[in-house]
């Protein structure tokens, strides 16, 4: 029933949107006011927990952006398998166009409470950011379900779950955190040459990536293990 789609994927929103909530702040703060990922999450951390209306905002935008991904997918799964229709090519289309809208739904407002205007990328940064959301969808709603029934030939299903729910949000990271953090660097410095670029990703490297794995792992980690847990009967 579609009904236990849509459940599933409010609740797996619920339970992450908090900390997906301030980390997502944490990591384009830092970006933004170029400050380590570090203190940005601990100012954070602080000033909500002081300030606990003012979380109601980016709380609720963040909470739109993972109910509506998760619905998305659960359902277009769901159709694909009532119409015994391979679910990959629709799953990833439907559930990247929106995740990629809400996604930048969310960091405009988020950056208008940060920097009290709107944050307004170019055509380049706006394209790599959606290869980047396209890359992490994939891994995460595709690639997951090959990886778990590979490893349910040696494992129970349930460990299979849980291991490739961490696995391959994280690690994804490895290859989208560049793009992220190239599409970035075109909105501050629209001017750079190809050598400042490359010089950029260099540095930023480490701590983005750490950023964006602490990010992956509630958001596509724990959400998508809860997301499935509460689907049982979907079996792709």
């Amino acid at each position: 029933m579609p009904f236990n789609e849509i459940f599933a994927g409010v609740i797996s929103s619920i339970i992450i949107s908090p900390l997906m909530s301030i980390i997502d702040m944490s990591i384009l703060k830092s970006q933004l006011q170029k400050e380590k990922f570090s203190k940005s999450l601990v100012d954070n951390i602080s000033f909500y927990s002081n300030n606990k209306p003012k979380f109601i905002k980016p709380l609720l935008v963040m909470n739109m952006v993972y109910c509506s991904t998760y619905c998305t997918a659960n359902l277009t799964e769901l159709y694909c398998k009532k119409n015994n229709i391979d679910y990959k090519l629709p799953t990833l289309f439907t559930t990247s166009f929106i995740n990629i809208f809400s996604i930048s739904y969310k960091d405009m407002i988020y950056s208008k409470l940060l920097k009290n205007t709107l944050v307004k990328f170019p055509l380049k940064s706006n394209f790599l950011l959606a290869i980047r959301d396209i890359i992490t969808i994939n891994a995460c709603f595709i690639w997951k379900k090959d990886l778990i029934n590979y490893l349910d030939r040696y494992i129970t299903h349930n460990k299979s779950e849980i291991i490739s729910s961490i696995i391959l949000p994280s690690s994804i990271q490895i290859i989208s955190t560049p793009i992220h953090i190239l599409a970035i660097d075109i909105y501050e410095k629209p001017y750079s040459n190809a050598i400042e670029r490359l010089k950029n990703i260099k540095n930023c490297y480490k701590s983005v990536l750490f950023g964006r794995i602490l990010r992956a792992i509630p958001a596509f980690g724990i959400g998508s293990f809860i997301n499935d847990m509460l689907r049982p009967d979907i079996v792709i």
